[in-house]
């Protein structure tokens, strides 16, 4: 009987979430447009089925997890308790963040710098963000009744995104192994959601 020969070359990224890491080295090192999902499949050492079980296209590598994460922020909204309503924002995006970053410790990060540092998904990033910022202003709507589309509850949930991304950006900008405290993002949001709340306690 004749004895397989061994398995050459790196081992298969046998899971989503090693198969991610692979991805967005690539990702990161040659841009989103220039890499294929060929590419992908060929450094994780995967076939075409699992690769599109995994992520459904290259674009589900970016936007799936983020769209699982605006469910999160909208799932953790809809469980907060009457705490008064930026005081619940606030919880609920860090509870969410944690989440997120608990459902794929090794590529969340990255995900982030992928989508704000890559020109060829600007208008995309965009698009992605406001709907995160509109799950808030929604919830403001439900809270107060100020209406979600109206200039009120859109600053807010405008201005909790920015803020959002900024500390996003500061802890992508560090170094790559950085431990990201979760803990951190609650003390930036806080002054900023406290002023807030004086605009909707104004609006009542």
């Amino acid at each position: 009987m004749t004895t397989p020969a061994p398995r050459r070359g790196r081992p298969p990224a046998s899971t989503r979430e090693a198969l991610e890491e692979v991805a967005f080295d690539l990702l990161l090192r040659d841009g989103y447009e220039a890499t294929t999902v060929q590419a992908i499949m060929e450094a994780g050492n995967v076939g075409r089925t699992t690769f599109f079980r995994y992520f459904g296209s290259k674009g589900g590598i970016v936007w799936g997890e983020f769209d699982r994460a605006v469910d999160r922020l909208r799932d953790a909204l809809a469980a907060a308790d009457d705490a008064p309503v930026l005081t619940a924002i606030r919880n609920a995006v860090v509870e969410s963040t944690r989440l997120s970053k608990a459902a794929s410790p090794d590529a969340w990060l990255d995900r982030f710098r992928v989508m704000d540092r890559d020109p060829a998904l600007a208008a995309e990033t965009a698009h992605h963000w406001s709907d995160w910022a509109n799950v808030i202003s929604a919830y403001v709507e439900d809270r107060t009744g100020i209406p979600a589309t109206g200039p009120r509850a859109a600053a807010i949930g405008g201005a909790v995104q920015a803020a959002y991304v900024a500390v996003l950006r500061s802890w992508s900008s560090a170094a790559e192994s950085v431990d990201v405290d979760v803990n951190e993002l609650d003390r930036h949001l806080s002054p900023l959601c406290a002023a807030l709340q004086v605009t909707v306690d104004l609006a009542e």
